[in-house]
């Protein structure tokens, strides 16, 4: 019990950091980007479907490291001057707050039910392929060569 005293002290101050970046995620970034690729298809509204300006964070986060986007973020025009990326909204304190931010909110949501069986089944479509090639051989190369000549 005194060992969990102090993880239970620190939720709230882990919770309110998260809360900071997603704020500054909002003021600095959200205008173009989007935390996570979508895993599925989103709804259609009557003004259809915004995507956004730039790449999504996960795909830049597999790419790039968090100092590389801390870098980024910091000062964009000295990385690619014709970037439309404007960071100026975001104090230089929140930087950390809005990489922890990013760290934890792009990591993949496990996949849907639908995902999962959908997978499943085109690896077992694959699997049966292969078994159905692999005896469609195995039969070519047990019957004989000359079928009738004698």
């Amino acid at each position: 019990m005194k060992r969990l005293t102090p993880l239970l002290l620190l939720l709230p101050v882990l919770a309110s950091a998260q809360d900071r970046g997603a704020v500054a995620f909002n003021k600095a970034c959200a205008q173009c980007h989007q935390a996570r690729t979508p895993t599925e298809k989103q709804p259609v509204g009557p003004l259809g479907v915004r995507k956004p300006v730039g790449p999504y964070m996960d795909q830049v986060l597999d790419k790039k490291t968090l100092a590389e986007v801390q870098t980024w973020v910091r000062s964009p025009h000295r990385i690619n001057p014709k970037t439309d990326c404007d960071t100026r909204l975001l104090p230089p304190d929140e930087l950390d707050a809005l990489t922890s931010y990013l760290s934890t909110v792009v990591v993949p949501p496990a996949p849907s039910r639908r995902m999962m069986l959908r997978k499943q089944m085109t690896e077992q479509v694959a699997a049966r392929k292969a078994r159905d090639k692999a005896e469609a051989e195995a039969k070519a190369k047990s019957q004989p060569k000359t079928q009738g000549k004698q």
